[in-house]
């Protein structure tokens, strides 16, 4: 009988019940509409600073107008939070030390790695690192996330292959874990609770009975909270058939063709909603070119780094790099309005329980500084967040908003990277 006892503990602990649906998506789906859906971070990096008085905001807190290089997000500035005044203290006034610094913070991590290892545990991956041309004439280590041991993290620029790596090969249209296999664990599971029943006693049935309702109400959830909500449906992903393409067609290599470059990116910034809906991840980094960016895209006749040395802050070299950073906004608009038009676990959207930080290895770009940096945030992070405000951090260090980015994601720090600027997070950005 002791045998039967121990199986009896076995089979009804916490880990006999949740480990096996551990690693399904759906699984955890379920179990989140019971405790609260899981809170997400996405780091999107654009090239090359701003001309800082065309960038930031100018009002009050909540009486805000927006600036040249960021109008683009006016229909979406509910969502977001505007920052000015940051300093990146650690950036050594180049291209390649800001990129290195503004999510480690002059740390031997990344905040976007860290927090993976952290918030990520459980998802099939703990975090994911998507490109747009992010390796195209790009120095080795010219990235902003690194893992433990300085060790730099290399995006992937292909959308199809980032998508077949996620969601283990499946074509779009079949979700990532199959029927049977969610199905066949359900089932392991009461048969040996059938087996005990004819070995246990009459109060230890009782119990058998109650967990045997329990996981039939784990199991409507995980074959419905997907398909009610068309959470796990990856039928959309790259509806209009694009193919990267393959070899080379003179120089660059035909995937790194400016012409494909908002094509890419918009199947990146789908791939990482479609992730974060079947919470293959809850980490996502999207790196759009690189520091000193040779893109140049249809109605500009000069390159992107070409036109962030503008000279004159109002002339028409400068006016070319507002052009360049609207475009890139529209894309971050675009990465807002998909997770805020996915419904979460919990019956929010996925950008009401995400934050995205919008970042760049420079301030003013013709300076090579790393004063008033262009940072924005969106998503409210769960709650954790107040969106549609602007504010202003003068002289504040970088590392302060990498902590309360941390904070947000419920993870308890008081210093991220080099804390001899400061340490604790930003004073009233949360709440």
């Amino acid at each position: 009988m002791r045998s039967n006892r121990r199986q009896f503990l076995k089979t009804l602990s916490g880990a006999a019940l949740t480990a096996p649906l551990a690693s399904l998506p759906w699984a955890r789906t379920a179990v989140a509409q019971q405790s609260g859906a899981p809170r997400r971070a996405v780091f999107v990096f654009i090239p090359d600073g701003c001309i800082p008085e065309r960038f930031h905001p100018s009002g009050s807190e909540f009486n805000f107008q927006l600036n040249d290089m960021t109008r683009p997000l006016e229909s979406i500035k509910q969502h977001c939070v505007f920052t000015s005044g940051l300093t990146m203290y650690e950036g050594g006034h180049t291209h390649e030390g800001g990129v290195a610094k503004v999510l480690t913070g002059n740390n031997t991590e990344s905040l976007d790695y860290f927090l993976a290892q952290r918030i990520g545990q459980g998802t099939p991956f703990r975090g994911i690192n998507l490109g747009v041309h992010a390796t195209f004439q790009n120095g080795e280590g010219n990235v902003p996330s690194f893992s433990s041991g300085n060790v730099p993290i290399t995006p992937n620029d292909n959308p199809i292959n980032a998508f077949d790596n996620i969601f283990g090969g499946q074509d779009p249209g079949n979700v990532p874990v199959s029927d049977r296999r969610k199905r066949s664990i359900l089932d392991q599971m009461l048969s040996e609770i059938r087996t005990l029943n004819s070995k246990v006693g009459a109060s230890e049935r009782e119990k058998l009975e109650f967990h045997t309702q329990s996981i039939r109400e784990v199991e409507k959830r995980i074959l419905s909270s997907g398909a009610e909500a068309g959470m796990c449906n990856t039928s959309g992903f790259n509806s209009a058939g694009f193919t990267v393409p393959e070899g080379w067609h003179g120089y660059p290599p035909k995937i790194h063709l400016d012409e494909h470059y908002e094509t890419i990116g918009r199947l990146q910034m789908d791939l990482i909603t479609q992730a974060f809906a079947c919470d293959m991840t809850r980490v996502a980094t999207l790196m759009w070119s690189h520091p000193v960016s040779p893109l140049r895209v249809e109605g500009i006749d000069q390159g992107h780094h070409d036109t962030s040395h503008f000279g004159q802050a109002n002339g028409d070299i400068a006016d070319k790099f507002v052009q360049y950073k609207q475009y890139h906004m529209r894309q971050f608009r675009y990465l807002v309005e998909s997770l805020a038009s996915r419904t979460d676990t919990d019956g929010n959207s996925l950008l009401h329980n995400s934050v995205i930080f919008l970042c760049s290895e420079l301030g003013h770009s013709d300076a090579h500084d790393h004063r008033n940096m262009p940072f924005v945030l969106a998503g409210s992070a769960g709650g954790a967040l107040q969106t549609g405000r602007y504010l202003n951090f003068e002289g504040d260090a970088h590392t302060k908003l990498l902590v309360s980015i941390a904070n947000m994601m419920g993870v308890a720090i008081d210093r991220f990277g080099y804390a001899g600027h400061g340490t604790g997070g930003l004073p009233g950005l949360i709440g």
